[in-house]
């Protein structure tokens, strides 16, 4: 096998007329997606895709293969090494189904956002027709989906608990997180003649116990899915017990799944800055694969085409949040260099126009922000309640990045814009005031995303936010850098409704303050209790970390009627709204929605 015959920027083999291209005869992997092919470091398949290439391995694409028969899944031949399968970039229910259970109506990641081009449930669908196909090849399952899915966990659509995906797959084994080093070191272990049985100590991977397997020593044991089902408080029990130990060097953890048993190994070491590097510098193309251009292309790509990822991790540890658990707080980050040079690529790609969509991360005022305890910690927040004083919220090196970055862009004869759009920490920023005058100056168009999430203090408590004085705080220093910059721009603020503890009259208040500010947000999510978060636990049980009973949204009129009064101002909420505050006595609300709606359709001056 050899990839010397490999153009940079040639996507990888998705048929085996493709592969012959490549003098690929077998590819020593395969990896299959829900998803379309997108050859974009975004797309966790083109990441893992050309990095095991880049490590010397043939490796082809099997993307959205028709599921209802076996034919599609040997169209690539059988691969010498092993399947990975994923469900795609996000989880599958969440691609499928809105809040409410109502199947959405475009898929962003299949082309022209068709539906239908994925089964319900991929991890299981495709393992099943891949045993089908191969039955002696291993199988493998990672990305996100199968990453939240390890434990026992519950799925709101079927609005039950379920064993791990690990079991119901019947997959040889589950790698979890980031995983370039995990599945490097499977790949090589693999190739050297080593059974899919015999790895079992490689961090950030699940394995089931086996005859010839015993349970590791140090283990901890979580309540098994019959005693979360017979209790749903040991739901919250075992949350909270894998979040004190899911730390790298931490012990292993297992679980009964009723029938089967896993062994869930401590997550690995985030990549070095130098393996960030060397990940990021690989040859993506940026481009989705030809075969979809007659089909409108692949609508997820636009908003990320032209952006660039400045670093890993998230210390914030929201309840709602799964960003933790999967790439873990510990903030890895890009050299400047490598940052500097990927941005030059993109100004040179033929289908640039000018704009950098986003230069950021999963919280985009992270960067090179370290924690002096890093490991061996199992706080699951370094900002709430309170921040942590081994973290240290150093805003210099981002500075001297946003800096480096202004000088680059001003260097052409056509300016290159560049901006902030993955959304960032307000109450971090409040560190930094020169950030904010250099954020507002030079790195936003005209709008920034911010997430206050909700205005009551004890449900931003739950949230694991911090007080919405903070927000109030950002704002007024947002302003003041925008009059000093001469700019015209403002904040789009996220609201969530209908999250655990907060009951109607809480959204009221969010209400009352919307309409006091003459404010219409438009991005207002409906909670989801999405896997391995501390708010889904507290869905489940009704009860907060402390054991306090707390009120749980979840009929659909109610979570109908949170969402409508953060979007008051929409004709089609006006019933449900003024219903409510009828019987809370609230007929001044009544009447002040009603001016402010009238005002938002032209028909009245404010």
């Amino acid at each position: 096998m050899t990839i010397k015959d490999a153009q940079p920027g040639t996507l990888l083999p998705t048929s085996t007329e493709e592969l012959r291209r490549f003098k690929w005869y077998q590819a020593d992997i395969i990896l299959i997606t829900a998803d379309a092919y997108v050859d974009h470091p975004s797309f966790g398949v083109a990441l893992i895709g050309r990095w095991l290439e880049k490590l010397g391995f043939s490796v082809a694409i099997l993307a959205q293969p028709d599921w209802r028969s076996v034919e599609p899944f040997r169209a690539l031949g059988r691969p010498r090494l092993f399947w990975g399968i994923t469900s795609g970039c996000i989880d599958s229910r969440l691609n499928d189904y809105a809040s409410l259970g109502n199947r959405r109506r475009q898929d962003v990641y299949s082309p022209g956002g068709a539906t239908g081009l994925r089964p319900s449930r991929p991890l299981l669908v495709y393992s099943a027709r891949a045993r089908e196909a191969y039955p002696d090849v291993p199988i493998i399952l990672g990305g996100l989906e199968a990453g939240l899915r390890r434990l026992v966990h519950y799925d709101y659509i079927e609005d039950r608990l379920k064993r791990s995906v690990l079991i119901d797959a019947k997959a040889d084994l589950l790698v979890y997180g980031m995983a370039e080093r995990a599945i490097a070191e499977i790949a090589r272990r693999l190739d050297a003649g080593a059974s899919i049985h015999d790895l079992t100590d490689i961090p950030s991977t699940a394995y089931m116990i086996r005859k010839s397997i015993s349970v590791p020593d140090n283990a901890i044991h979580l309540p098994s899915l019959t005693q979360q089902q017979t209790n749903t408080d040991s739901f919250m029990q075992a949350y909270l017990q894998y979040q004190d130990n899911a730390y790298p060097g931490g012990p292993p953890v297992v679980q009964q799944q009723d029938p089967g048993t896993i062994v869930v190994l401590p997550p690995g070491e985030p990549l070095s800055g130098k393996e960030l590097d060397a990940l990021y510098d690989m040859p993506f193309s940026r481009c989705w694969h030809p075969r979809y251009d007659g089909a409108g292309g692949v609508p997820a790509l636009a908003p990320v085409k032209f952006s660039i990822t400045t670093h890993r991790g998230c210390f914030g540890g929201c309840s709602f949040c799964s960003i933790g658990c999967h790439q873990g707080k510990q903030i890895s980050s890009r050299s400047l260099d490598s940052l500097l040079d990927e941005a030059e690529k993109i100004r040179r790609h033929a289908q640039f126009r000018g704009t950098i969509e986003d230069l950021g991360g999963p919280t985009a005022n992270m960067y090179r922000m370290e924690c002096a305890m890093s490991q061996n910690c199992s706080r699951p927040s370094c900002l709430f309640p309170s921040v942590c004083k081994h973290i240290k919220l150093d805003h210099e090196p981002m500075l001297k990045m946003m800096e480096a970055f202004v000088r680059w862009s001003g260097g052409f004869s056509k300016k290159v814009n560049i901006f902030v759009a993955s959304g960032i920490r307000h109450d971090i920023a409040l560190e930094s005031p020169e950030y904010i005058d250099m954020l507002v100056r030079h790195f936003v168009g005209g709008h920034l995303k911010v997430a206050p999430e909700h205005y009551c203090p004890h449900v931003l408590g739950l949230m694991g936010k911090p007080p919405f004085e903070a927000f109030e705080q950002f704002e007024q220093r947002f302003a003041e850098a925008s009059r000093r910059a001469g700019k015209e721009a403002y904040l789009v603020p996220y609201f969530i409704s209908a999250h655990p503890g907060s009951r109607p009259e809480d959204a009221l208040q969010l209400t009352e303050y919307l309409v006091s500010r003459s404010w219409r947000p438009r991005q207002v999510q409906d909670f989801v209790p999405s896997p391995m978060t501390l708010s889904t636990a507290m869905y489940l049980c009704g009860k907060d970390t402390k054991g306090r009973k707390i009120h749980v949204p979840k009929s659909r009129r109610e979570k109908r009627l949170q969402a409508a009064l953060l979007q008051y101002y929409l004709p089609k909420n006006t019933k449900i709204i003024n219903q409510f505050l009828i019987q809370q006595g609230r007929k001044d609300l009544i009447t002040k929605v009603r001016h402010l709606s009238k005002v938002r359709q032209g028909r009245k001056k404010p």
